[in-house]
């Protein structure tokens, strides 16, 4: 079944799910739920449902389109929908006992996907509403609401509309949520929130240059702006600068690889144009290998020993092979009889053989590790299968460089786990996920390791394909700055893949991604064209890049 035959199947069962619930068939939904991994999500897609059913489409369709001419708009449509998802369920649960079943399920998936978010999806995503979703979640768990302060928990007791409300209610309580908690009122100077009713053009213009920041506290719970914040808390997207000098940068990060002398050229050479207000880092210095990463790979350890055996073993042939001189048919050289009766009959001048040497003994790999926090739940998973590469590759007699990149601070660090000369591939296991992933501008610093290298080399970039860092891409002029990530991201990226290739790299991705599966391959193929492969479980990450390397090496 091809990828749009399957999405179609699917959608068709979620609208499915919400005619059922709604008792009426035909209609268009104002939108369709679905869990991460693409399959319908049942007990949203009810929940639609039961809204059309009981209250009145034509007027909850129009003040929607109300609620999204506020600059706050799409806050207020997932407010609104937690008050109706908790009336709809209360209205209907008395007739449906299997309802609280599914929710309770529901809540769970929900909890579970959060753990596994892609950097994009958490620039993305509203952080006052993911939050109140994720607290709705744990009590119906039965766990006991954690709310930092008592503006939220007024906001979340709010939102527990009544099931015995009809349309008018409704709304009339959503309102009255927007008129206290989101008003500007002028003898409460403590509040520093205003609800305007603006055009969608205004709207999307003031987005862009309004100052966002996270909100989130420590141990992962909600803490909105406090009166007496510092100002300096508040910055406009593009126009900051990387926060660390080049001691506070080796303090965090690790030895430098260059001198300052040198590390200055290379970032007058890369970070400019849209790289202009960040910075760069390259070190060796791995630190300790990380202890779950070693506690998985020696969990796993008979298992892993099997696949090394198998992908060194498969390597090695395809070496041996295509390593052999080859002999070929020539006017001069060595006589070949087997040849002669070609030139008395065929006149075919060809009755001598010429040896040509193997050329793939100059291949070498370059593998570069995605370190960003969106792969933190695969760290440890990771880190082994690199491994398993590493040592298979050894045992070939195959050079390999393994790198990690990440960004913080607006500094894109590019630590070297494991150099082409060295046989201990043990330093691999320090790899760590953190921050985020700039993905251009760690493309475009990868030939800084590989100077004076000769011979083919092929890259594989491990990779979610969803660029995204907290610095934004510096415009020139009075343009708007403007978010890295999302299609702005994938552009330079590929910008960056382009010319990695006109260097005479071979540029090969393996994309693993927690975001929606066509989401994933558009930005893929955006990226890479055709020149990536989609791993939908990174268990088999070494085994894949070992048929990779292996059609490489045939291709001499």
């Amino acid at each position: 079944m091809t990828y749009e035959s399957l999405r179609s199947q699917r959608q068709k069962r979620a609208l499915n799910m919400v005619w059922t619930a709604a008792g009426a068939y035909g209609f268009r939904p104002e939108f369709l739920a679905f869990h991460q991994d693409g399959e319908p999500d049942i007990y949203l897609n009810s929940i639609v449902g039961f809204v059309h059913r009981h209250y009145d489409g034509a007027r909850l369709a129009a003040y929607f389109r109300e609620l999204g001419q506020s600059l706050l708009g799409e806050l207020f449509t997932e407010l609104f929908w937690l008050g109706l998802e908790e009336a709809a369920f209360r209205r209907e649960e008395p007739l449906r006992p299997v309802l609280a079943d599914l929710r309770r399920r529901h809540a769970e998936r929900f909890l579970a996907d959060d753990t596994d978010l892609a950097m994009q999806q958490l620039m993305m995503r509203q952080e006052l509403a993911h939050t109140l979703k994720c607290v709705r979640c744990r009590e119906i768990l039965g766990e006991k609401v954690r709310l930092l302060n008592l503006w939220d928990k007024r906001l979340y007791e709010a939102l527990r509309f009544s099931g015995a409300w009809g349309t008018e209610e409704v709304i009339s309580a959503m309102e009255g949520i927007i008129e206290k908690f989101f008003r500007f009122h002028w003898q409460s100077p403590g509040r520093k929130i205003m609800h305007l009713a603006v055009s969608p053009r205004l709207g999307a213009l003031l987005r862009k240059i309004l100052p966002r920041q996270s909100r989130w506290g420590k141990g992962g719970e909600f803490a909105p702006w406090q009166s007496g914040m510092e100002a300096r808390e508040f910055s406009l997207p593009g126009l900051q600068e990387s926060r660390f000098s080049e001691g506070e940068r080796e303090r965090r990060f690790g030895a430098p690889l260059f001198g300052l002398a040198r590390l200055s050229e290379i970032e007058a050479e890369l970070c400019r144009g849209p790289h202009t207000h960040v910075r760069l880092w390259f070190t060796g210095e791995r630190g300790a290998a990380r202890p779950e990463n070693l506690e998985f790979y020696q969990r796993e350890q008979a298992k892993f020993r099997t696949e090394l055996k198998e992908l060194a073993r498969r390597l090695r042939n395809c070496l041996l092979v295509h390593r052999q001189p080859l002999e070929l048919p020539a006017r001069s050289g060595r006589l070949a009889p087997g040849r002669v009766w070609r030139g008395r009959y065929l006149g075919d001048e060809r009755v001598f053989s010429a040896v040509e040497p193997a050329s793939c003994g100059e291949i070498s790999v370059v593998l570069l590790l995605d370190a960003s926090a969106s792969r933190e739940s695969r760290q440890a998973l990771i880190a082994s299968q690199a491994y398993l590469m590493a040592e298979a590759l050894r045992q070939a007699g195959v050079p390999m460089l393994a790198l990690s990149f990440f960004s913080e601070g607006g500094c894109t660090v590019l630590r070297r786990l494991k150099d082409f000369h060295e046989e201990d591939a043990k330093g691999i296991f320090s790899y760590h996920a953190q921050g985020w992933n700039r993905d251009g501008l760690a493309l475009r610093a990868l030939p800084e390791f590989l100077r004076g290298r000769r011979g083919r080399t092929l890259m594989l970039i491990l990779t979610d394909a969803c660029p995204s860092d907290d610095h934004a891409l510096s415009r020139e002029g009075l343009h708007l700055s403007q978010t890295y990530g999302g299609e702005a991201a994938a552009e330079d990226t590929a910008e960056a893949v382009k010319e990695l290739r006109k260097q005479g790299f071979k540029v090969l991705a393996l994309v693993n991604s927690v975001l929606a599966a066509d989401l994933a391959e558009d930005f893929a193929r955006r990226i890479y064209g055709g020149s990536y492969l989609r791993l939908q479980e990174l268990d088999r990450l070494a085994a894949t890049v070992g048929g990779l390397l292996a059609d490489e090496i045939a291709r001499g």
